[in-house]
């Protein structure tokens, strides 16, 4: 028993499941989540999440469970799994990109694909996937999978715009849930979004991008040395350095990397000792260009020698070599990863090795050379740039930065952080000055340095390089024979802060001999004191040249005290005059540079002052000014001291003011000011911290607030507003410290003074009051200041007053503030609001409601004023947004009343005003030129193309540019303002509406009537012109959302207020059903066009909006009642596209809306013809836009005659013809439509434009719709080439034109002009198109009418002259044109697969020029791909026209042509004749051979009968299609003798055309007449007659048939006929054939006379007996017309045919071989490849007489023929050609055809047709095709051949006409004989077939 489930709801398949044969299964792959409903048995019932419709049952151990939660528990409850957010994003991703991928590859290798986008999300998608699963194993920290996520939502939105599909809207990279925000904060959200994913920062969301917006002033490199490939020989120091040559100095501290002799190794003691962080870099010295600087010191002998192997027992410094490595701009800007450099190392002279780096840098190859060094590599180092504070970098990379060695900045960094300690003095041992002493070379001097404290001990302080424990002593580098070294060595000497006071260096200077075992000779020193001893400043930084002291004992020095005395600056021992201890070298010296860095330290004595004014309190006043000259870096390290000093000064110990307390106040805003600096704003919870835990001065706040308040005074009497300024821009910090002054005193004194300090606040900001209320330029920039920080003051204001106090002050100041102020007061005060609504006090009720109605005033005059947009719509947005997650704390039934109050004060201040800006900012036309350009609506080609058509080249870009920014601008203005009204409406509440619609009720119904327009109005252009991007889509269906709402409410006045008591108002509801109609039918709601996906989550989420809207519609229209005729016909069309959306729900409640028009109108005017032609109108429109479909066309008759039968209204009847013809009209669109695109579906479209226009003319009688269709059609036919179907289509639209003067519209294909204009301008296209087409007869009825029309009514000779011209042109185009007649088919279309417009129909096609059946039906099947052809021509059975397939029937058919009472008894010319014989026909024949009885193997004559069929079409062909459904077929059975007898007419007729020819040219070419004698005399010896004699002149065969008498009777007849026109050819042979052709002509004689004798032989029947039977039998018919020239092909193609194959298999007869006669090529050759015409045998002369040909399917001619000899003796083809074409006809292509029949009851005349070439090879490969009679035989056919390829003109053989045709099908195999080849004359076409 199934039961529901409860735990098990949600899982994943973890296999494949396709198990159809099992009955409700449901089909799963793997991966394919599931949602459980039900489970029994080890199975599960629910149903897959990509389609929720299809449920079924699945194993449940194919499914893995998951955790998962429910929302809306129910019936309609969704489950979702309970999983991280960003892993269930990434899988909805997937899913949606994998279909979208599968799109894209399907689409490669068409034109239509895009390999490198299909590569890019390919690989995209692998990186989410891998990432996701490494999301899902759980093993990565939480800053790991913090950074991933990043990276998937970084990857998600870049997938998402690359495949444009939707922004998803984050916050700190999580996707926001669009209930939990207003929609003013989701537009917020959206815009960053949007900014950050086009900015490759790829959707981080609004706090993240609030983040990016902090500056980073802190970066740091990491340095490390990954190799040394120089061999030293001996240990060595390498030493880094940040070096910037823009500036040329280095800034930072050497970092050292000390190497042993046996090289480098990675493998070192400590680990990280090669690797080093250059920190606190500046974004300035980042965009410079900085060195990293490797300085090698090679530490050993003096002179190095690879030959000495003895350690040496010194270890002297010496100068190796110097390697560059440049920092690019990538590697500072901070690329992925470490980034490796290489370096060689230079060496100069040692004199330059202080300055060798420079010389690299500067490439001064001449001054330095490269190292040599046997491998390729040098230095290589590694650096990556981490940016942001080290405390955070080293968190961030810890693997990296952690434990590594800290290089620090020379100087302080651009940010100094409170925390930081520093005490370093950074000293560069520079250059000295060294006496030689008497030698001839110079010293080799070594430097000592020590570090000592004020006892002589030395410090172990001393760092030559960071990476090393600090030492007490260091040496410098030795100078070979040098007495003016330059080292340019930089010591960082680290004193501990305590000892600093007393410590100094000292320098002892030693000469170093080359000699191993000689030591140092010490022979001087200098020392430099690091403090001054009196003013306790610090050594200054800069350049100190010492002295030189000599001594040549260490030991002197052991007491300090000994030399501290003596001046150590070379300038201060000049001036010395008392004798010291030791003796100064006056020529000596040595200079060294000091930087000191220290937070505790300082070397500025007026800031020394100040800490120490009480000990000189008269120089206060002095002091005080100079501060603002200290260097902000030293007065911020000594903050507090500083504060300390100032306010002791401030005010005496009872809190009265001093003489100084107006500068120390100075001196305050001065420190204040520099906490702004950027440098310095860490030290801003220094100063809070300052004071909560060390000011104490309770009696500073009065002097402060009077300070404040005097400067505010004195503003406007003032031009010195910068000390103003200054003050206003540290007002947040003035009253921190006066709050905490007060909060200091209140206790001290239990809160005493309150009212003194509450008056002293009111005070002050009355006066700032009065100084805003002043409108004066000067004090702008004040009045700006003051507004800016405002809010800092009231901040703190709020610690001691309540809420609504503060918010009093607030308010006092904007009400100040006058309206009309310059532009900067007024976006000045707009900050100052938005601060506002932002602070603590808009959180209370109090300050809320307070500030809220001062703020909205004001809103709503700048709005009016169209100030400001963007700033007040900012404001705006912040308020909603507030008060939006006030309401969100309550439940909506229970918001208290204070939120109630501040909706409604926004509501009535602002919602009216929106309405108006919005409006205006929609409709505003921009002025200017480049304005009216409409950017938006173009693309950029197009608009740099309007561009440089409005304005020179020169001022385009510029005009571009400018237009795009104020564009972007606009519409990012008319956005925010939108989203702000939507948010009002989202916070709005059916009280809320109320409370709107009275009060403006109350100033009068049209202020509530204008409002309800306005809004109205403003939400259509919303909904119409879609304000946001299309990509916010969540933002879009969030603001539909809201409008649903609204229209509900809106609703409620237009039905209480403008629809009864007689104040209805067409407009409103008008403009309200109109909106209503294009919320509904706006693209972003087409839920049908959304993946499945994407569609769940929006009906999840909203429902079908349409859906509520829909019914929203109705619940209207219902209310309307009597009115409803007032919207007729005005919404007809908007209700029929509601109707025409695909959701079946909607469609069934809305339908009946037409029936309620239709009654309406009918009861008010009798009848419902405006509904009628409205809804016709709109749908013709609207369908062919894609709109409706099969089940709308099922639904629109059901459901409106269901209400009509049921209504059963006096109107039924009229309205079920009106609802059936509308029913017929959507048929008739929907199969136009679905044919609309596709080359191959052009016939199908002029067919379905055909139904439509005929639609229009017959059943509803719309001549502006007929006219329509017929240039549709019209525009089909042309690019076809179909001119002559193009010129009927347009006579369609002249015959609805008279010879008038009656003006006419001008349309978009012609002017304005009279009705003769018109009708005159359509024959001349008319005319030109059966030009083109070749039917001159047609054109000339129309020449003849505007002749007439230029002659009698408009007198126009001229054109009068032009047009007989051209009359005069088509008739000798009809002489001596070339034209081909076009083949006809009969084409079935069987199935109800195919569409409506063809299904179960027979057609009459008339094919392309030159196209014969294989061309045709590859043609037919292109454009049916799915049809399946039939390869029979029987009729199919009821099984295959209901069955679910489709299936196509060709063959060939002739056609059948009217007899032309024009012609009767006169004699025509061929030429004029053949185009009747093929065109203005209706009817077509198809003959199809069967046999009766048993079959006859010698003679099949005797059971051959035809089966003919004919057909007749709607209409005549050509016309305005090229193909008609056939009205009407007929079927009758033609016996063997009566078809032998129509086959020996038409023989004797082709004869009588030769003779009629040869008569006329005797000169021609007597070879054909030869050939054609010789093959029809011989061809009787073979035995043709004696086929007939035995067939039917046998003694036996009239008593079986006796009513075939007549037939046989006639036979005989036109067989002695025959013997006689014989005679008479003979007899003109001999006459004209030449000498050399004379011996073969005897031979035809004598084969003649026994041809003749046996046939009168067989024919000897009683005289009165034979004319009787042919009196009776075959009565000659009526002498109608004479033929002026009648050839042997022109006969034929008039007599027909007698052949129509159906599609045939190929042969299996290898060896068939079949040529056609070129008496059958005028007619036969235009037949198809697989119509078979007429076929010829010759046999050898052991067969009897098999003279005739036996036919296959034959569509011969059954028209009555007439007997008579023509009396022209002039032969030629329709085309004008030269009789002596025939000679070549007659050569190439013979052989005997038998005669048609004379007559046949019941058929009229027929005239010739012309030729049609047809491959020369069919002869052999597709007329033999035809050999297969499966109808006989009763086997199946096998499908056809491959037809040929359109538009091939293959070769052809000659016709008698002289063109080039095709030879007919050959006769099948079963009925051709074997034949030898000895028995076929010379040049006799032939067939030979197997049995």
């Amino acid at each position: 028993m199934w039961t529901p489930t409860k735990n098990q709801k949600f899982g994943v398949a973890i296999h494949n499941f396709h198990h159809d044969s099992v009955p409700q299964t449901l089909r799963l792959d793997v991966g394919e989540t599931v949602q459980v409903l039900e489970e029994c048995a080890g199975w599960y019932r629910g149903f897959s999440t990509r389609n929720r419709n299809l449920k079924g049952i699945f194993p449940a151990q194919f499914i893995h469970l998951k955790p998962f939660k429910i929302d809306n528990e129910g019936l309609y409850e969704t489950v979702t799994p309970v999983e991280d957010p960003v892993v269930q994003e990434a899988a909805s991703v997937l899913r949606e990109w994998g279909q979208i991928w599968k799109n894209l590859y399907v689409q490669l290798g068409t034109p239509y694909g895009e390999q490198e986008l299909w590569d890019s999300v390919r690989k995209a998608m692998m990186d989410v996937a891998d990432w996701r699963k490494q999301l899902i194993t759980g093993t990565l920290t939480s800053d790991q999978i913090t950074q991933l996520k990043l990276k998937i939502t970084q990857k998600i939105d870049w997938g998402n715009r690359k495949l444009g599909l939707d922004l998803v809207p984050r916050v700190e990279g999580e996707m926001v849930d669009p209930d939990a925000v207003s929609v003013v904060a989701l537009h917020r959200v959206h815009a960053l979004s949007s900014e950050a994913s086009q900015s490759h920062s790829q959707g981080l969301g609004t706090l993240a991008k609030r983040k990016e917006k902090r500056k980073v002033l802190s970066h740091h490199l990491f340095f490390c040395m990954r190799d040394f490939s120089y061999h030293l020989g001996e240990d060595a120091e390498v030493y880094f350095s940040l070096y910037d040559s823009q500036k040329q100095k280095f800034i930072s501290e050497r970092f050292l990397v000390k190497l042993s002799k046996e090289g480098f190794s990675n493998y070192v003691e400590k680990i990280h000792s090669n690797c080093t962080i250059f920190t606190d870099l500046g974004s300035g010295d980042l965009v410079s260009d900085l060195y990293i600087v490797a300085h090698v010191v090679r530490v050993g002998r003096m002179l190095f020698s690879e030959s000495v192997k003895k350690n040496s027992s010194h270890n002297y410094r010496r100068p190796y070599g110097v390697a560059v490595f440049r920092l690019a701009q990538t590697v500072l800007q901070g690329g992925d990863g470490e980034v490796e450099l290489t370096g060689k190392l230079f060496t100069s002279d040692e004199k330059d090795f202080w300055q060798l780096h420079e010389f690299i840098i500067k490439k001064q190859t001449n001054k330095c050379n490269i190292l040599s060094n046997n491998v390729s590599y040098g230095l290589v180092v590694s650096v990556k740039m981490v940016h942001g504070e080290l405390e955070q970098a080293t968190k961030e990379n810890p693997l990296l930065l952690k434990n590594v060695c800290v290089t620090k900045k020379l100087g302080f960094s651009d940010v100094i952080m409170p925390g930081d300690v520093r005490n370093d003095l950074y000293v560069t041992l520079n250059n000295g000055e060294f006496e030689r002493g008497g030698k001839s070379v110079g010293k080799n001097i070594e430097v000592l340095v020590l570090a000592l404290d004020a006892d002589g001990h030395p410090l172990q302080c001393i760092y030559s390089g960071m990476g090393h424990e600090g030492t007490t002593e260091h040496s410098s580098m030795i100078m070979y024979h040098n007495n003016s070294p330059r080292w340019m060595e930089r010591l960082k000497v680290a004193i501990p802060i305590d000892q600093f006071a007393g410590a100094h260096l000292r320098l002892e200077y030693s000469h170093c001999s080359t000699r191993e075992k000689n030591e140092k000779k010490f022979f001087g020193f200098s020392f430099i004191r690091l403090m001054d001893d009196e003013g306790g400043t610090t050594l200054r930084d800069g350049s100190h040249e010492l002295c030189v002291y000599k001594c040549d004992e260490r030991s002197r020095l052991a007491d300090p005290m000994e030399y501290l005395t003596m001046p150590y600056l070379s300038k201060a021992a000049a001036d010395c005059v008392y004798s010291l201890p030791f003796q100064r070298s006056p020529k000596e010296i040595i200079v060294v540079d000091t930087l000191l860095c220290s937070t505790k330290l300082t070397q500025n004595v007026d800031l020394l002052s100040l800490l120490r004014w009480r000990s000189a309190p008269e120089g206060i006043g002095e002091t005080l000014s100079r501060l603002t000259r200290v260097d902000g870096a030293e007065t911020v390290k000594f903050l507090q001291d500083v504060l300390d000093a100032l306010f002791a000064m401030f005010s005496t110990d009872d809190g009265n003011s001093t003489q100084y307390s107006g500068h120390v106040f100075q001196a305050l805003v001065f420190i204040f000011s520099l906490l702004e600096d950027s440098k310095f704003e860490h030290f801003k919870p220094v100063m809070d911290a300052y004071i909560t835990g060390h000011f104490a001065a309770a009696l500073v706040y009065k002097g402060l607030i009077s300070c404040v308040k005097h400067l505010s005074d004195l503003c406007p009497q003032t031009e010195k507003q910068e000390p103003i300024m200054r003050c206003f821009r540290s007002l947040e910090y003035i009253f921190k410290f006066i709050i905490q002054s007060r909060l200091l005193f209140a206790r001290a004194t239990g809160g005493q003074n309150e009212d003194s300090f509450r008056v002293d606040v009111d005070s002050l900001f009355e006066s700032f009051a009065r100084m805003l209320n002043m409108n004066l330029e000067n004090i702008e920039a004040s009045q700006m200041t003051l507004l800016e920080h405002l809010q800092g003051t009231c901040d703190q204001l709020s610690r001691v007053l309540t809420p609504g106090e503060v918010a009093n002050h607030i308010n006092t100041l904007f009400n100040a503030t006058p309206v009309e102020s310059s532009r900067v007061i007024t976006r000045a005060k707009l900050h100052a609001m938005k601060n506002a609504v932002n602070s603590t006090i808009f959180d209370d009720d109090e300050g809320r409601e307070l500030l809220l109605q001062t703020i909205c005033t004001h809103l709503r005059q700048h709005l009016d004023n169209r100030q400001e947009l963007a700033l007040c719509a900012d404001v705006l947005q912040d308020i909603i947004i507030l008060t939006h997650k006030h309401t969100k704390r309550f439940p909506s039934s229970k918001l208290p009343a204070t939120l109630h109050q501040d909706i409604e004060e926004i509501m009535l201040n602002l919602f009216n005003v929106l309405v108006q800006v919005i409006l205006t900012l929609e409709r505003s036309a921009p002025s200017s030129g480049a304005s009216t350009l409409k950017p938006e609506a173009m693309g950029l080609t197009q608009l740099l193309s309007a561009l440089k058509t409005t304005f020179v080249p020169t001022q385009a870009s510029l005009v571009l540019g400018s237009l795009c920014v104020n564009l972007s601008v606009q519409d990012d203005i008319r956005g925010s303002l939108v989203a702000s009204l939507m948010g009002i409406l989202q916070l709005m509440r059916e009280p809320h509406y109320t409370k709107l619609w009275d009060a403006h009720m109350i100033s009068g119904i049209h202020h509530l009537r204008h409002l309800l327009h306005s809004t109205i109005v403003l939400l259509a252009d919303l909904v119409r012109a879609a304000v946001f991007p299309s990509d916010w889509f969540v933002m879009r269906m969030v603001t539909n959302y809201t409008i649903l709402a609204a229209m509900q409410e809106i609703a409620q006045p237009l039905i209480a207020t403008f629809l009864k008591q007689g104040r209805f108002d067409n407009q409103l509801w008008s403009s309200y059903l109109n909106l209503a109609v294009g919320f509904l039918t706006q693209p972003c709601l087409q839920l049908e066009q959304f993946s499945q996906q994407k569609r769940h989550k929006v009906l999840e989420r909203y429902n079908d909006m349409r859906v509520l809207m829909g019914f929203q519609i109705l619940s209207m229209w219902r209310e309307l009642d009597d009115h409803r005729l007032h919207f007729i016909p005005g919404m007809v069309g908007p209700f029929l596209e509601v109707t025409l959306v695909p959701e079946p729900e909607l469609r069934k409640a809305t339908l009946p809306i037409f029936f309620d028009m239709m009654q309406a109108e009918q009861q008010a005017k009798g009848s419902f013809k405006q509904v009628e032609t409205e809804l016709i109108d709109k749908l013709d429109i609207l369908v062919s836009e894609n709109k409706g479909d099969d089940e709308y066309r099922q639904l629109f008759n059901t459901i409106l005659l269901e209400k009509v039968r049921s209504d059963d209204p006096v109107w039924r009847e009229s309205g079920t013809a009106f609802i059936n013809s509308v029913t017929r009209l959507l048929e008739r669109l929907l199969d136009y439509r679905n044919v609309m695109q596709g080359d191959e579906n052009c016939d199908k479209r002029m067919s379905c434009t055909v139904n439509l226009l005929n639609f229009y003319k017959n059943e509803i009688n719309r001549q502006e719709m007929y006219i329509r269709y017929i240039y549709k059609l019209h525009d089909l036919h042309v690019p076809a080439g179909n001119f002559t179907e193009a010129a009927f289509t347009l006579q369609l639209h002249a015959n609805q034109l008279s010879w008038t003067q009656r003006m006419l519209h001008a349309d978009h294909l012609y002017p304005a002009q009279t009705e003769t204009q018109r009708k005159e301008l359509i024959y001349m296209k008319i005319i030109n198109y059966f030009d083109k087409g070749k039917c001159w007869e047609q054109g000339i009825p129309l020449l003849e009418e505007l002749a007439n029309q230029y002659r009698t009514c408009l007198f126009d000779y001229q054109k009068l002259s032009e047009v007989l011209r051209r009359q005069a042109s088509f008739y000798e185009k009809i002489l001596s044109g070339k034209r081909y007649d076009h083949e006809y088919f009969r084409v079935g279309f069987y199935g109800l697969g195919l569409p409506l417009f063809v299904r179960n129909k027979v057609f009459i096609y008339r094919g392309l020029e030159y196209e014969q059946i294989g061309a045709f039906t590859q043609r037919i099947q292109t454009e049916f791909p799915q049809a399946k052809m039939l390869s029979h021509n029987t009729p199919p059975d009821d099984t295959i026209r209901s069955s679910d397939g489709q299936y196509i029937q060709i063959c060939a058919v002739k056609a059948l042509p009217e007899i032309n009472p024009l012609f009767e008894g006169v004699e025509v010319d061929e030429r004029i004749l053949k185009y009747y014989s093929n065109n203005h026909v209706r009817q077509f024949v198809y003959d199809r051979p069967t046999h009766r009885g048993p079959a006859d193997k010698d003679n099949e004559f005797k059971n051959l009968w035809i089966e003919r069929t004919t057909y007749t079409t709607e209409f005549e062909l050509p016309g305005i299609l090229k193909w008609f459904e056939v009205v009407d077929q007929r079927m009758e059975q033609l016996c063997p003798p009566q078809y032998a007898c129509e086959t020996v007419d038409r023989h004797n007729k082709q004869l009588r055309q030769i003779i009629i020819h040869y008569r006329a040219n005797p000169q021609d070419n007597i070879q054909l007449f030869t050939m054609r004698l010789q093959g029809t005399i011989d061809a009787a010896v073979n035995g043709g007659i004696a086929k007939y004699q035995d067939a039917f002149f046998g003694p036996d065969y009239l008593v079986v048939y006796p009513e075939n008498a007549d037939h046989v009777n006639r036979l005989k007849v036109l067989l002695s006929d025959q013997t006689m026109i014989l005679e008479g050819a003979l007899d003109l042979h001999g006459r004209i054939a030449p000498s050399a052709n004379q011996p073969l002509h005897k031979r035809l004689v004598e084969v003649f006379e026994g041809l003749r004798s046996k046939v009168r032989k067989m024919c000897s029947t009683p005289q009165s007996q034979r004319s009787t039977s042919s009196l009776q039998s075959t009565p000659p018919p009526p002498p109608t017309h004479r033929r002026a020239d009648s050839d042997p092909a022109t006969e034929f193609r008039r007599t027909g045919s007698i052949i129509n194959s159906p599609l045939p298999p190929l042969p299996s007869d290898k060896g068939a071989i079949s040529l056609s006669s070129s008496s059958t090529s005028g007619h036969s050759s235009q037949r198809s490849s697989q119509s078979s015409s007429l076929y010829a045998h010759f046999h050898s002369a052991s067969h009897d007489d098999d003279l005739y040909a036996k036919p296959q399917e034959w569509d011969g001619n059954l028209g009555v023929q007439r007997d008579s000899r023509p009396r022209s003796a002039f032969i030629s083809d329709s085309r004008g050609s030269s009789p002596k074409s025939l000679s070549k006809s007659l050569n190439n292509d013979y052989m005997i055809v038998p005669p048609p029949k004379p007559s046949d009851e019941g058929h009229r005349w027929r005239y010739s047709r012309p030729p049609s070439p047809r491959p020369a090879r069919s002869s052999i490969t597709q007329d033999s095709a035809n050999s297969s009679w499966c109808d006989s035989q009763g086997s199946d056919e096998s499908l056809p051949p491959l037809p040929p390829r359109v538009g091939e003109r293959p070769a052809r053989s000659i016709s008698l006409g002289g063109e080039e045709e095709a030879p007919p099908p050959v006769l099948p195999k079963r009925m051709g004989k074997k034949v030898r080849a000895s028995s076929f004359p010379v040049g006799e076409h032939i067939s030979i077939l197997d049995e």
